[in-house]
């Protein structure tokens, strides 16, 4: 989504409080008000609509709401917040374009953001003092602009450094397989310094001693896990930490804060600090479908590409068979640029094929059709054309530069090559060259012309043939 905003409930109006908004995205005014009722936030808060709107031209109700419209808003999302038990306000997040990969997950992450604002919304009543809490403008921000993993964390680490005052607030990832912890992305404000990538075994951890003890907060590090080397090493006198779980429960990081002295944290701190790994929770399973899809596509496109080439390769010689011939052609007649190329076709048939296979057998004649396959594949560019039309006849391409010289030499390599040896039987090829300066042809029309001058190039050879002398 591309922007978010916060707003109240006040006396019949919604009134915009916090907003933040990505470049390019809907902008949504601080201070814009509206009476509730005609507000798409009170439609959903008020159960007429869903929480998640991936598109709003799909829904006729929304489609019609004039706030659409004036926003420029393609894709919805709003939970309600509350204070005393009472709707309040509203949370939402909104996008240009339609957002077909909106979720529950997405839902759910919303609800807990919502849920934390609602606290901060009951707090603000209370008049007793209270400690710095988490700016909400910041955090709006950063869910807003967070287009990936480090670019919604690093932003999180801030906001959890200036609430706490701790030295240094982090994220880490842990490898079950190699039961190691590694510091992902980390902030360091004081006299502490935790380097990104720093990795440790996980049985040292203090996040391990955290969670397997359930004490989030520690402030006494060298009292309470004085056996810890990484305590020692860093100097670590408080430590806290929150897991970031995945969608089944599991431990898939964590979320930490550590100072270099003895420092107490407030509990709303601990309760923002689990929201915030919520948020990185929600982030990394996204990163992790969008991998794992773009892995499957990968995986079918490899598969398609597989069978298009079993498609149209030719099981004998490996060259393109007739389909893959057409494929090629049609592809070099889109492409052709009369103006700087000429597009080069030779279709070539082996003399006398059929008495070398009457005579010798098909595993001969097969070879024979082998060798001269990797003759001629031998004469071009990788991505010019060789291919088998079928039983002795071959067609090679290629884009050459719009000169006859240029032609001629080509002509002469492939003339040359020509030919397959298997022991003492040799085998020529009769060869006739086109040029095609045309991208209108068809492909059977551009075959036509080279199986002509094939033919042409066969008559004159048996001609020279017959006109030699004899001895």
């Amino acid at each position: 989504m591309e922007a978010a905003f916060v707003s109240e409930f006040r006396d019949g109006q919604r009134v915009v409080t916090h907003t933040a908004t990505a470049p390019g995205g809907p902008v949504v005014p601080v201070g814009t008000t509206h009476p509730i009722e005609e507000t798409v936030c009170h439609l959903i808060v008020s159960g007429e609509l869903e929480p998640l709107i991936p598109d709003t031209g799909a829904d006729a109700l929304v489609a019609a709401h004039p706030h659409i419209s004036l926003f420029g808003i393609g894709a919805y999302a709003s939970v309600p917040l509350y204070s005393d038990g009472q709707v309040a306000g509203a949370l939402c997040c909104v996008s240009r374009t339609p957002n077909a990969t909106l979720n529950e997950r997405d839902g759910a992450t919303l609800r807990a953001l919502g849920g934390h604002i609602s606290e901060l919304l009951a707090s603000s009543t209370t008049p007793t003092p209270q400690p710095a809490m988490v700016d909400l403008s910041q955090l709006s921000t950063a869910v807003a602009a967070g287009r990936d993993l480090e670019g919604l964390t690093r932003p999180l680490l801030e906001l959890l450094r200036q609430v706490t005052h701790l030295d240094s607030t982090f994220l880490t990832l842990v490898d079950w397989e190699a039961e190691e912890q590694r510091v992902l992305y980390a902030l360091n404000a004081g006299p502490l310094d935790i380097p990104e990538g720093a990795s440790a075994p996980w049985s040292d951890t203090l996040c391990r001693r955290s969670l397997d003890e359930g004490r989030p907060l520690t402030t006494n590090v060298p009292e309470i896990w004085g056996d810890s080397e990484i305590g020692r090493q860093l100097g670590l006198v408080t430590y806290l930490t929150v897991p970031v779980l995945d969608a089944h429960g599991g431990v898939v990081g964590t979320l930490c804060g550590a100072s270099h002295k003895s420092q107490d944290v407030d509990p709303r701190h601990v309760a923002s600090m689990e929201m915030f790994a919520r948020l990185v929770a929600g982030q990394m399973a996204r990163e992790a479908a969008r991998t794992a899809e773009l892995a499957r596509v990968a995986a079918l496109e490899e598969r398609m590409s597989k069978l298009r080439d079993l498609a149209e390769r030719d099981p004998l010689t490996g060259l393109l068979n007739r389909a893959g011939i057409q494929s090629w052609l049609s592809t070099a007649l889109l492409e052709l640029r009369p103006d700087v190329e000429q597009l080069a076709v030779a279709f070539i048939d082996l003399d006398k094929f059929k008495p070398i296979n009457d005579t010798h057998g098909h595993a001969v004649g097969d070879e024979v059709l082998r060798r001269l396959a990797s003759s001629l594949g031998a004469t071009g560019r990788m991505g010019d054309l060789y291919g088998r039309l079928g039983g002795d006849e071959f067609v090679v391409g290629g884009m050459l530069p719009p000169t006859p010289a240029a032609l001629a030499a080509w002509s002469g390599r492939l003339r040359r090559a020509a030919v397959a040896q298997v022991g003492d039987i040799r085998a020529t090829g009769s060869v006739g060259v086109v040029s095609i300066s045309d991208p209108e042809l068809t492909t059977n029309e551009v075959l036509h012309r080279a199986d002509e001058a094939m033919y042409r190039a066969k008559d004159a050879s048996r001609a020279s043939a017959a006109d030699a002398p004899t001895a």
